[in-house]
């Protein structure tokens, strides 16, 4: 990496230059890359997805309750509105869908299926969607509720075949350059006041 970076270091004025430059590429890079792999949740087979490291986003339909909760929430929220004109959007079939999420996995099949098909104690997002739309009382019989959700989805990924040990570190620059919402942890791009409804709000009571 840092071999990498020499060649470039008589053109920068600072680290801090050179850092910001370095990361914003990379983290475009993998964006670019993930496009290449995207299908929608609920007509694709799971196998589809590799047993291998990657990095992947979620894409949430403009009429997902996930949607309709964050713009109740923004009405207090400006920091929330705010950030929510700067989330990255894409058109598919004529609809608008956001990329809410970012992720990791060193398993990407799995860690798909845990999030399609699994319960809110193996996934993240489901967890948070279970909280934001369902309320804060467990119920199982309401994981399928949870798995139409993101049936509505449109999942992509890149893979990191062979490089597991750089996937969280690269996680960590896409979250911190991105705009994500449902991202809580190392995500500077949130208010300390979505956050924290959040993390309530995943405060399951079984």
């Amino acid at each position: 990496m840092i071999a990498l970076l020499l060649p470039n270091m008589k053109k920068q004025t600072s680290y801090v230059q050179l850092i910001s430059e370095q990361c914003g590429g990379i983290a475009q890079y993998v964006l670019e890359q993930m496009q290449k792999n995207r299908f929608h949740v609920g007509t694709t087979k799971p196998g589809v997805v590799p047993h291998e490291a990657i990095l992947y986003r979620w894409w949430f339909p403009e009429n997902s309750p996930v949607m309709r909760v964050l713009a109740d929430f923004a009405k207090k929220d400006k920091e929330l509105a705010a950030l929510l004109k700067q989330v990255d959007t894409c058109m598919i079939e004529g609809k608008t869908y956001y990329a809410l999420y970012f992720g990791k996995s060193n398993n990407g099949y799995r860690r798909y299926c845990q999030h399609s098909t699994g319960n809110v104690h193996l996934s993240t997002i489901r967890h948070t969607v279970y909280g934001l739309c369902m309320g804060e009382d467990y119920n199982k019989a309401k994981e399928e509720q949870i798995s139409e959700i993101l049936r509505q989805c449109y999942f992509e990924w890149t893979s990191f075949k062979g490089e597991d040990n750089l996937v969280e570190c690269v996680e960590g620059i896409c979250i911190a350059l991105g705009k994500y919402p449902l991202n809580v942890d190392g995500n500077p791009a949130i208010s300390e006041k979505w956050r924290k409804h959040v993390m309530d709000k995943r405060k399951l009571n079984e």
